[in-house]
């Protein structure tokens, strides 16, 4: 909704969905108003570093797998949303542990793409600690879930290492996800099974009737565009 040329978000979940839209009109090889010009037309600027920080590095997958460039103005507001919204520097609980390794993600990205010369930001813990044990398949996948927005190409870290060392586990994550009709985890499990792809890793299902399903079945929220979306991308890419 616009008001005066300016957007009206009622919610964090709104304005992120804004954004999610945005970046997979991007992945499509739509134009995209930049951040700075997304954070002018939002009524609260609160809300939409917010909304930046729950996109989280996705908001660089155009520039990751549609060779956009970086904006300036782009960098900018993302190390606003930072300032904003500070990291967790010591996760405790396990929603802390997946949100400072999605901020980690995010920071990385954006600091490889706007300064490529500087060393990556230190990983805020081990794999195991935030992932769990691989031979406890069904609580380890859906944590995997969570972390989706690592799977990006090019990221890598300690969670993409140890993701890919467990191909077995993801596909049977997949199988149980589907099996209980949890469209929202095999979406985001299904963008791993596509990055496992890229990198020329075996798995045990193909993530190309996979994708296709879900195109069917996964319903049309921004945020399952948006996975999709990636998801496709990556196939594409393979």
């Amino acid at each position: 909704m616009t008001t005066g040329g300016r957007v009206a978000e009622t919610s964090l979940a709104g304005a992120a969905d804004v954004l999610a839209g945005q970046v997979v009109d991007a992945l499509r090889g739509r134009e995209r108003p930049g951040l700075v010009a997304h954070v002018e037309a939002c009524g609260d600027r609160t809300v939409v570093l917010g909304a930046v920080r729950l996109v989280g590095s996705d908001l660089f997958a155009p520039h990751l797998l549609a060779d956009h460039l970086l904006d300036p103005g782009d960098v900018e507001v993302v190390s606003d949303s930072f300032a904003c919204f500070p990291v967790v520097r010591a996760p405790a609980s396990h929603e802390q542990h997946v949100t400072a390794w999605r901020d980690w993600a995010t920071a990385t990205a954006l600091l490889r793409l706007a300064d490529p010369g500087e060393p990556d930001p230190g990983p805020p813990g081990d794999a195991e600690t935030v992932l769990g044990d691989p031979a406890e398949w069904r609580t380890w996948s859906v944590h995997v879930a969570q972390l989706a927005p690592l799977a990006l190409p090019g990221l890598g870290g300690p969670v993409v290492d140890a993701v890919f060392g467990q191909p077995l586990a993801v596909g049977r994550g997949v199988t149980r996800s589907l099996l209980r009709r949890d469209y929202a985890t095999v979406v985001r499990l299904a963008r791993w099974t596509a990055l496992l792809h890229h990198a020329r890793i075996d798995l045990p299902l193909d993530p190309y009737l996979l994708t296709d399903h879900l195109r069917l079945y996964a319903g049309t929220g921004a945020r399952t565009a948006l996975d999709l979306t990636i998801t496709r991308r990556l196939l594409e890419a393979a």
